[in-house]
């Protein structure tokens, strides 16, 4: 019985204590519950420093791995480690001994090797949305016909080859954003808030149980 309380229904307060903390000061004027949230509120900060902490530790077991191993590209995860480290090292706020965001080496990685990366990955991301476009848009039916219309028209009008020719495609473009866009993402958000809400009453009820060590049922 003891460990069954320490496994479960233990996590669930904490949780439940955690959220209604965040909820009610939204709704009532208590003083000391609003020094409460902001309390809160702190240690979700540390708790997510140490997750970004946790994250570091896992990269570094991973690639260390692979080093050791010398599995595939593991060339790659040397320069991923060095990288890491050079800039974790070089970005401390420490400006007395010429560490931080001003660094030299901390900017020239920043700008030369992060950025470029970042682009990279949504480069590919781009090329992938542009792959699933095309395969998704094909007018089987009135609704897929509509929406062939309508991103054939946004891609078009952010063209300036076809805008320069075809001014209204502007106006268009405009237009789809403003209303048929706008409500379809009113109603996603609306789904999306509704179904946030109903997992949080389950998981303050202790019906949804995924954060806890993988789940479980009892």
């Amino acid at each position: 019985m003891s460990e069954k309380l320490r496994s479960i229904e233990i996590p669930i307060i904490i949780t439940a204590i955690c959220t209604l903390l965040q909820v009610i000061p939204y709704y009532l004027d208590i003083q000391f519950l609003d020094k409460a949230s902001a309390i809160e509120r702190d240690w979700m900060l540390l708790i997510v420093n140490m997750a970004v902490f946790v994250g570091v530790i896992s990269i570094g077991q991973v690639h260390g791995r692979k080093i050791m191993r010398r599995v595939e590209n593991w060339e790659y995860s040397i320069v991923l480690m060095v990288a890491m480290i050079i800039m974790a090292l070089t970005g401390l706020p420490l400006e007395s001994i010429g560490l931080g965001l001003d660094n030299p080496i901390y900017n020239f990685l920043f700008i030369n090797v992060l950025t470029p990366l970042g682009s990279t990955m949504y480069s590919i991301l781009a090329f992938f949305i542009t792959s699933a476009a095309y395969r998704a848009f094909r007018a089987r039916n009135i609704e897929a016909g509509l929406i062939l219309v309508s991103g054939t028209i946004v891609v078009m009008s952010n063209a300036p080859l076809f805008t320069a020719s075809l001014p209204f495609l502007i106006t268009w473009k405009n237009w789809i954003f403003d209303v048929p866009n706008t409500a379809t993402m009113r109603g996603v958000m609306m789904g999306a808030a509704l179904g946030a809400i109903a997992l949080a009453v389950r998981t303050l009820m202790g019906i949804e149980r995924g954060y806890l060590r993988g789940g479980g049922t009892d």
